[in-house]
This record gives structure tokens, C-alpha cells and sequence, in this order.
């Protein structure tokens, strides 16, 4: 009795082990198509792209998308698609007006073969009923889907808590998101800071999240050191609104543009605000402050020439322009704030700044750093370039996988 009770043991352990490592090895992974049709280009929709292309090779993954203008996507090869034929910011032949958005998502609901969020849905919806895959892995916080999984299990990644922190009462995502990280088998979030929110906000296990960081940006040889801005200048990336602390960062940084005159200020991003132009006038600084659309092959350009970029914001998710400026040897220099001390560890110069400007240092700092020697800015690019070999692609969508067979054995267990 003995012997066939360890025989019985033995059996169904390598039973369920071969049942184990064959779904494993035919892992199959299903994306939509969110991300790709809400963005042209941009961190949300360019780290599934990074993340799909680094999966090992034993994983497959399909991505449910038919119409998509995302620049990302179309590079990467992952798929074939036709041109949106009505996206959002098309609908009416009007760039952009107030609640243009609602009328958009009500006509799709109406007429969904009439837009390209509404076609891309169908696609979806019809993919997930034929339930040809191991794990639906949705790319942004539309439920949708709910109705349609059946016993499969989804993934889901939270990229910042900013909405829940900022705007939760007229964020359209807030609810939607709770919704779907109380029903996902399994999360990730971008960084142990955003984990920490997570965590706390909605009060969840920490075990049912598992922290991946982005990777680098990829090097393209489209890439330009072309000057787009002469002379000296400090660098400022992205939107500028509410929790990003550009108008605190400029107040703080009057005395510095005033003592340094050969310095101004360079900003991407969308254009300046009568709000902002109104402020630039009022402190003598309008000459000092530069508005520059460069392509993606430019930027890089733009960080290679730039004293420093600066990143004030009081919140992120990760913060992939620190990946960016590093990976151009531009010395970085950021609020110490959020997850930003987990990214950039000794690899910054850091300062304090909240929306209040109070007992902030960063006019000291930025003194501090343009009296800085060649050897002392070389010491601060080099632990970057240390900084920035810490992250990989490849390693995050490993990470990714494991989470894949965790849920997957959790599943074949139960």
C-alpha cells in the first residue's frame, strides 16, 4: 500500500507538472487595443510595444487591433494595420472641442462600425469569445472585456496613480481602474513607489502586485545630435499643468535666470498658456523662455546640449525622461519626490520643491551645479550611464513572463 501510495504521488506530481510546463510552452498572451488607438505615440502604448518584442520566444501573443495610427506599433513590426479612419480627434472635422470625447464615445456606442475605437472593439469582443489564449493582458482601464473572459484569467498594469491623486472626481478612468485591479488575477505596477500607492489607495494585498521598471529608451539610428537651440540652456520635457510644479520650478529659478544671463529656458511640450505667458512677462524672463517642437529622432539632440534637464514634477509613475537625458549624458536634476529617488538613486542631483514653493532648495542647487567643474558633471554623467545599465527591456518582459506563469499555475492548480 505504501509503494502505490508514492507511486500515486509520483504520478500525479509529473502529471501535473507535464500539464504545467505544456501550457507553458504554449503560452498564449492576448493585448488589445487600447493603448494604440488613445495614443499616437507616447510611454503607455511604447512600453507594450517594448515589453511584446523582449517576451522570450516561447510566448505568443496576438494583439487584437485593426485600425491604429500609433507610431510605436507601426515601427515595431508586431502587427499590420490599417490607418484610423476615425479616431477620437477627427470626429465633427474639429481638432479639438469641449466634450468631444463624451459625443465620441456615445456615437461609437451607437455606431460602433462607425469609429475605429468602435471597429478595434468588435475585433476584440469577437477575439476574446473564440478564446484562443492563455491570458488577456489589457492595455489600458476600459472593462469592456469583462463579459467576455469566461474563466481566463487577465493581467493588468497600473502605470501611475496619478488620476486617483490629482483628479479623482472627474477622472473617467478612477472608477474603472478600482474595478479592474479588484478583479485582475494578478498587477504591475512601473515602480515600487506606484505599488506603494496602489497598495494603499485601494487597499489590495501587495502580494497580487508585482513591481517591472520600463526600459530604456531605444536607440535609433535616426537619432540626431543636430544643436536645435543655440547656446546655453536648461531643459524642461513634457506637459506643464497642475501636478508637474512649472510655474513653482520658474519662481524658483527667477534669481538664477537673473544672475545668469547667458541662460534661458527650453521647453517641449504643447504651447505655452496665456496663464504662463502672463507670468514670463510679468518677470522679465519672456526672452529667456524657448518653445521647441522637435521630432523623436531630435530629442536626443536636445538633451546632448542642455545643461541639465530638469524635472520638477510632485508625482510620476516612473518618469521615463530620466532614461531619456541619461541616455544622452545630459545631468539630470529632480524634485526629490515620488518614485524619482527609486529610478534615478545616486544617479541626480536632487532638490526639494512643492506646489507651494516652501523651504525649497532648488535655486541653491542649480547654483550649485553651474559652478560645477567638468570633472564633477563627467563624475554625475558616468553614474548614469551606470544607473541607466540597470534597466533592460529584456529583463522586464521576463519579469512579465514569470507573472504570466504565475497566474497560469495558480489557475491550473485550482
Amino acid at each position: 500500500k505504501k509503494k502505490q501510495t508514492v507511486c500515486f504521488v509520483l504520478l500525479s506530481f509529473f502529471r501535473n507538472f507535464a500539464n504545467e510546463l505544456i501550457i507553458f510552452l504554449n503560452m498564449t498572451i492576448l493585448y488589445d487595443y487600447q493603448a494604440f488607438c488613445m495614443q499616437r505615440y507616447g510611454g503607455v502604448s511604447n512600453c507594450f510595444v517594448q515589453l511584446i518584442s523582449h517576451l522570450p520566444a516561447s510566448d505568443q501573443y496576438e494583439i487584437s487591433i485593426a485600425e491604429s495610427d500609433n507610431i510605436h506599433l507601426k515601427a515595431s513590426g508586431l502587427v499590420t494595420t490599417e490607418p484610423m479612419r476615425l479616431p477620437c480627434d477627427r470626429f465633427l472635422r474639429q481638432r479639438k472641442f469641449k466634450g468631444q470625447r463624451t459625443l465620441y464615445d456615445l456615437y461609437g456606442r451607437l455606431f460602433p462600425r462607425k469609429t475605429s475605437e468602435g471597429r478595434n472593439r468588435l475585433l476584440t469582443i469577437d477575439t476574446l469569445r473564440k478564446g484562443q489564449y492563455d491570458v488577456f493582458h489589457p492595455t489600458f482601464f476600459d472593462d469592456y472585456f469583462l463579459p467576455y473572459l469566461g474563466q481566463r484569467p487577465f493581467v493588468l498594469t497600473v502605470h501611475d496613480m496619478i488620476p486617483e491623486m490629482f483628479f479623482p472626481s472627474y477622472d473617467p478612468q478612477v472608477r474603472k481602474k478600482r474595478e479592474l485591479v479588484e478583479r485582475a488575477a494578478h498587477i504591475v505596477a512601473v515602480s515600487a513607489k506606484t505599488k506603494e500607492d496602489l497598495v494603499r489607495m485601494f487597499q489590495i494585498d501587495e502580494g497580487r502586485v508585482t513591481v517591472i521598471h520600463h526600459g530604456p529608451p531605444a536607440s535609433e539610428e535616426s537619432a540626431s545630435d543636430k544643436r536645435l537651440v543655440e547656446g546655453k540652456y536648461l531643459l524642461y520635457v513634457g506637459v506643464r499643468k497642475d501636478y508637474k510644479n512649472f510655474i513653482p520650478m520658474l519662481q524658483e529659478l527667477l534669481p538664477v535666470l537673473r544672475q545668469h544671463q547667458d541662460i534661458r529656458l527650453v521647453c517641449t511640450g504643447p504651447d505655452f498658456t496665456r496663464h504662463e505667458t502672463d507670468f514670463f512677462a510679468r518677470n522679465g524672463i519672456a526672452s529667456r523662455i524657448v518653445h521647441v517642437r522637435p521630432s523623436d529622432a531630435e530629442m536626443h539632440g536636445l538633451y546632448a546640449h542642455a545643461l541639465c534637464f530638469l524635472f520638477p514634477s510632485l508625482y510620476e509613475g516612473f518618469g521615463i525622461p530620466i532614461l531619456e537625458a541619461y541616455a544622452a549624458s545630459c545631468p539630470v536634476l529632480l524634485n526629490h519626490a515620488s518614485c524619482f529617488p527609486e529610478v534615478a538613486e545616486d544617479a541626480a542631483l536632487f532638490f526639494h520643491l512643492d506646489s507651494q514653493g516652501k523651504d525649497s532648495d532648488l535655486a541653491q542647487v542649480m547654483q550649485a551645479f553651474l559652478g560645477w567643474s567638468d570633472d564633477e558633471r563627467q563624475q554625475l554623467i558616468q553614474r548614469q550611464r551606470q544607473r541607466l545599465a540597470a534597466f533592460s527591456w529584456q529583463k522586464a518582459a521576463a519579469q512579465l513572463h514569470h507573472v504570466y506563469e504565475e497566474v497560469l499555475s495558480r489557475g491550473s492548480h485550482g
